[in-house]
């Protein structure tokens, strides 16, 4: 599933899940049952998640590089003539 960086993730079935997750504490139920086309869905969401963060973070990483770069001052001296004059 190809995203590009602007398209929005579809985060229904993570919160779906989130819901029923919570669903389960107050009842006091150990076990969640997922249909599989339930479960697919999550697993694309998630994917696009992950897919997302680590598209972020290599970009996060290239900034702060080009801005450690920019902020390098680099200078050269050469020494100059030291004779003396009388």
């Amino acid at each position: 599933m190809t995203q590009s960086n602007n398209s929005k993730i579809q985060t229904r079935p993570i919160e779906d899940l989130l819901g029923r997750i919570r669903t389960l504490r107050q009842q006091g139920k150990q076990q969640i049952v997922i249909p599989a086309k339930e479960a697919d869905q999550l697993a694309d969401s998630l994917m696009q998640v992950m897919t997302r963060m680590v598209t972020i973070q290599e970009e996060i990483i290239e900034a702060l590089k080009v801005a450690q770069q920019a902020s390098t001052v680099s200078i050269e001296m050469d020494g100059g003539n030291f004779t003396k004059d009388k």
